[in-house]
């Protein structure tokens, strides 16, 4: 029998973010291989603090115990759900388009305000920007992070998410904060972490 020492592990580290690209409708794999050369990637900026956690979900366990025994007669576990949170800070429109899919909708919008109202203005002043629902449909994407050194890349091939605005007024801008979970969580290729070809 052989003795794997942990010495050995320590080129086996993902750590770090540089960047996040999301592509619209998660990742297709053929034989093995994805290319992206002609793909629409679009760089999420995240936030340093809690913006980005990917968990593989707490298994919950159910015990059947008997009289007289110190441990449980048998048990029974379930997997517990994969969940993915992004914590996004833009309201750029590639972005908006991409994290509600299909159901975004936006419109040009003109506010005209009365003078004084912005800025101390002693004109009336109008405020143009692009209006938008936010419909409660979930989207699929597929998620490339690359690691802090920008050798390494984790690959997800397909989450669905749910995207829900927020603004608290204090220490965070707008944000938009998606949730959800592992799409192809069950697929031999559903998450990867990659490394430069030597090639």
């Amino acid at each position: 029998m052989a003795v794997i020492k942990k010495n050995s592990m320590a080129e086996h580290v993902f750590d770090g973010i540089s960047a996040l690209y999301a592509v619209e409708g998660g990742f297709t794999v053929t034989e093995g291989a994805v290319n992206l050369t002609t793909a629409k990637l679009v760089e999420l900026p995240v936030s340093e603090s809690s913006g980005v956690s990917i968990k593989g979900g707490s298994p919950s366990t159910t015990v059947f115990r008997v009289h007289g025994l110190n441990a449980p007669w048998t048990s029974h576990i379930t997997p517990g759900d994969a969940e993915i949170t992004l914590q996004i800070p833009t309201y750029d429109e590639n972005v908006m388009q991409l994290v509600y899919g299909s159901a975004y909708s936006a419109q040009t919008l003109t506010v005209s305000l009365p003078a004084g109202a912005v800025g101390g203005a002693t004109e009336q002043t109008s405020l143009v920007g692009k209006s938008f629902s936010f419909p409660e449909k979930a989207v699929n994407l597929g998620l490339l992070i690359i690691n802090d050194t920008e050798d390494k890349a984790l690959f997800i091939k397909k989450v669905k998410l749910l995207a829900s605005p927020e603004f608290a007024g204090e220490d965070v801008p707008f944000v938009v904060n998606m949730t959800g979970t592992v799409a192809s969580g069950g697929d031999i290729d559903a998450m990867a972490i990659l490394t430069k070809d030597s090639d």
